[in-house]
């Protein structure tokens, strides 16, 4: 529906409030409470509006809330933000390892806390979770080594670590990433330059990249991705599932991999290990939220669609071809490690395993 709602915003700087709904401001101009009504999308809604010489003036907040824009005001540069806040960028001065985290925001807050211990740590998940909010910012600066020069990047520092021995923290943050690595490959390091690096040897930053080696399947199913524009998350899933069934044929031992399933004339040899890479990798090029998941002898994925994570085997759904394949209720296998798994599912949805 057209909106019907017109209106300029202004500020009354030093107004002084008189009986009558009137306001003096600081110029001199006089301003009336409107009696006026207002509509948006043909609904009558309740905003406080000054009139000045027959324009109405409402508060740059209301219109933000009215409009559903983000609106945040920055002290320390006397600065409001309407939509997305800029990510920050490096300072000037070369950065210091302390040994203590860093990251922008907790994002931790808005995660379910039942997946923090002692290793998996708020500070790893803050450190991680940045990168994956800015994850496209950062990887369209990114240079031939995966650093973008010009991005802040959030940090974490296992204490634990040695130059000798890796640290439990820093060792199961490097399988959360794996967990979630297909399309966009998520690593572990620091940035070149980093001053008194070598007294925390625990310091770390996630830095996403796209993997320069799926440049073959990438122009291979350009076409594929596109044709997923529009359609709901659940229809992207099982167009995902029939398009990767259509190119493996099951085998414990593998003939290939994501550049030849999708580049080869005749489908390829897979195993679950082949079907659960392809759909995480196609799944994050259609912005699907979805990871890997094992146990001693079996791999499958979960993707969160319609607010819930749901479990997706395309190994199974290659053998029974059927609607309710692909989501099946239930699989013959556990999870070797739900700790790691809960925490990349709350890295990618925070708070969805609440």
């Amino acid at each position: 529906m057209k909106k019907t709602l017109t209106f300029v915003a202004g500020v009354l700087c030093g107004a002084v409030l008189f009986g009558g709904g009137a306001a003096l401001a600081s110029s001199g101009v006089l301003a009336t409470l409107t009696r006026q009504v207002f509509y948006y999308n043909g609904d009558r809604i309740s905003l406080e509006a000054y009139s000045i010489d027959g324009y109405n003036y409402i508060k740059l907040r209301d219109a933000a809330e009215l409009f559903g824009v983000p609106i945040e005001y920055d002290e320390a540069t006397d600065s409001v933000y309407l939509g997305e806040k800029p990510v920050q960028t490096v300072p000037t001065a070369p950065k210091i390892a302390d040994g203590n985290a860093y990251a922008r925001a907790d994002f931790s807050t808005e995660a379910n806390l039942a997946v923090f211990n002692e290793v998996y740590t708020r500070e790893a998940y803050n450190a991680i979770r940045q990168s994956i909010v800015d994850r496209d910012v950062i990887v369209a600066g990114n240079d031939a080594n995966g650093y973008n020069a010009a991005y802040g990047y959030a940090h974490f520092v296992d204490s634990t670590m040695t130059f000798g021995s890796t640290g439990r923290t820093y060792q199961a943050m490097n399988s959360v990433l794996g967990a979630m690595n297909g399309y966009y490959f998520y690593l572990l390091g620091s940035e070149p330059g980093l001053k008194d690096y070598y007294k925390y040897p625990g310091y770390a930053v996630c830095k996403p990249t796209v993997h320069g080696y799926f440049a073959e399947a990438n122009r291979a199913t350009d076409g594929f991705i596109a044709g997923l524009s529009g359609l709901s998350d659940k229809e992207k899933v099982k167009r995902i599932c029939e398009y990767i069934s259509d190119r493996i044929d099951y085998d414990y031992d593998p003939s290939g991999g994501i550049n030849e399933m999708f580049t080869s004339a005749v489908p390829i040899k897979g195993n679950c290990g082949t079907y659960s890479s392809a759909f995480v990798y196609l799944g994050q090029r259609a912005g699907l939220n979805c990871l890997w998941e094992k146990d001693d002898d079996h791999g499958w994925n979960e993707v969160y669609v319609d607010g819930e994570w749901r479990t997706v085997d395309v190994g199974y759904y290659d053998t029974a071809l059927t609607e309710a394949a692909v989501f099946p209720a239930s699989i013959p296998h556990t999870d070797a490690d739900p700790q790691k798994t809960n925490f990349v599912k709350e890295l990618l949805v925070p708070g969805s395993t609440k």
